[in-house]
């Protein structure tokens, strides 16, 4: 009995997650755009702030110089 019970479980049990998350993804498109939006800006202020000289974290190298030309 045990272990008839536990295959029909196991495939409702999928069938059910499965369904959980397509209806998770139809109703978060709008929220994933406005995720994409936020990394995007969290991107772009690391760049401003890496171009003002600022030490940004983890950027250990040093700064480049121009060479003078023989």
């Amino acid at each position: 009995m045990r272990g008839s019970l536990r295959i029909p479980l196991l495939a409702i049990g999928t069938v059910l997650g499965y369904g959980f998350a397509f209806h998770a993804m139809h109703h978060r498109r709008n929220e994933r755009g406005a995720w994409e939006r936020h990394i995007a800006d969290v991107c772009v202020g690391a760049a401003r702030k890496g171009d003002k000289g600022d030490s940004v974290k983890g950027n250990d190298t040093p700064p480049k110089t121009e060479s003078p030309e023989p």
